[in-house]
């Protein structure tokens, strides 16, 4: 389950539910690996974080190198 163009190499151990039609209604996966989906993809982020995120990556692919602080001042 990985973003078009990503990989995060999690491997994911799911439960399906079938309605009564037996037609997929929903899949259930372990906690652990729910919050580890949720770190890799940001998904608990809060919106001023994603933004931030958002910002970075415009700035990143853009070649905005100023916007950055070099690693080896970090």
């Amino acid at each position: 389950m990985d973003a078009p163009g990503y990989s995060s190499g999690v491997t994911i151990t799911k439960k399906l539910v079938l309605d009564e039609n037996g037609n997929p209604s929903e899949v259930l996966i372990p906690y652990e690996q729910y919050v580890e989906l949720a770190e890799t993809y940001g998904l608990d982020l809060d919106e001023n974080e994603q933004n931030q995120l958002r910002e970075a990556l415009a700035d990143s692919m853009s070649g905005n190198r100023d916007a950055f602080i070099p690693a080896e001042e970090v």
